[in-house]
C-alpha cells in the first residue's frame, strides 16, 4: 500500500477540526464565576450535578432572543437567530386547584401542657405531590405552570413535566421580572430564565436545552440575590 502524505494530512485535518470546534464550543460555555466571587459556593449548591457548572454563563455574552410577547398568564417567543433558526417558546400558567393535588405545606409539633396538647412550633415543608414546591412559603400557591413548550425549527424539544411543574406562582410578565431567553453563540444551547414567587418565597430559575431536549436547570432562592445575575455567576448583596 502506498502512503500519500497529502491525503494523510487531509484525513488528520478532518479528524482534528471537529475536536477543535468541540473544544471551542466548550470554551464558549465555561464562563464560570471568578474564584474570588463571594457567593461562588452558594451558587454551586444550586447545581443538580457538579458538571452543570459549565452552564454558568453571563447572559450578556450570549445572543438574546427577541420577538417576545407576554401577559400576566403567558409568555411567548417567536424569534429567528442570527443563523436563521426559528425558536418558538410558549409558557402558560393556570389557577392552582388544591383538590387535585396532595399538599404537605407545614408540619406542626406539639407539647403537652396541663394535660392538653398544645402547638409548639410550625415547620415549613412546602411539599406538593411529594415534591418540594418553589414559589410558596407554607401557603397554597395561586397559580401553577400548565404549558412549557419549546420548538427549534418547528421540532418540539423533549421537556418532561416533572422538571417544570414544581415551580408555582411564576412571574411571566412584570416590570423588571419578565421571562428572558438566550442562545449560545454557536447556537448549540438554549437558556430560558424565569422568575417566580414573592418576598421569602421568591426564586429564579435557568432552564438549559440543547437542540433536541432539556438538559438541566439552575434554581436560585438566595435571600438577597433573587435576580438572574446570581445564576450567571456575579452580583453582591446590598
Amino acid at each position: 500500500m502506498s502512503w500519500n502524505r497529502k491525503d494523510n494530512c487531509k484525513n488528520i485535518f478532518y479528524i482534528v477540526l471537529p475536536v477543535i470546534v468541540h473544544l471551542f464550543s466548550l470554551t464558549l460555555l465555561m464562563a464560570q464565576p471568578a474564584a474570588g466571587w463571594s457567593h461562588k459556593k452558594e451558587l454551586y449548591t444550586c447545581l443538580q450535578h457538579p458538571g452543570d457548572s459549565i452552564y454558568i454563563h453571563d447572559r450578556a455574552a450570549l445572543q438574546e432572543l427577541h420577538g417576545s410577547t407576554c401577559i400576566k398568564t403567558e409568555a411567548r417567543y417567536h424569534s429567528v437567530t442570527k443563523q436563521g433558526e426559528l425558536i418558538q417558546i410558549a409558557i402558560k400558567t393556570k389557577p392552582f386547584v388544591a383538590s387535585v393535588h396532595q399538599l404537605k405545606l407545614t408540619d406542626t409539633s406539639y407539647v403537652a401542657a396541663h394535660g392538653k396538647k398544645k402547638a409548639d412550633s410550625i415547620r415549613i415543608i412546602n411539599k406538593i405531590d411529594d415534591t418540594y414546591a418553589y414559589g410558596i412559603h407554607g401557603n397554597k400557591p395561586q397559580t401553577e405552570l400548565s404549558t412549557f413548550v419549546i420548538l427549534r425549527n418547528n421540532k418540539m424539544l423533549q421537556f418532561p413535566k416533572q422538571f417544570y411543574t414544581d415551580f408555582y406562582n411564576a412571574v411571566l410578565c412584570e416590570h423588571e421580572r419578565t421571562t428572558e431567553a438566550y442562545i449560545t453563540l454557536n447556537e448549540e444551547y438554549l437558556y430560558i430564565y424565569m422568575h417566580g414567587g414573592d418576598k421569602e418565597s421568591s426564586y429564579t430559575v435557568k432552564f438549559i436545552f440543547d437542540r433536541t431536549h432539556y438538559i438541566t436547570r439552575i434554581v436560585n432562592t438566595h435571600p438577597c440575590l433573587r435576580d438572574f445575575d446570581f445564576i450567571d455567576g456575579f452580583g453582591e448583596c446590598e
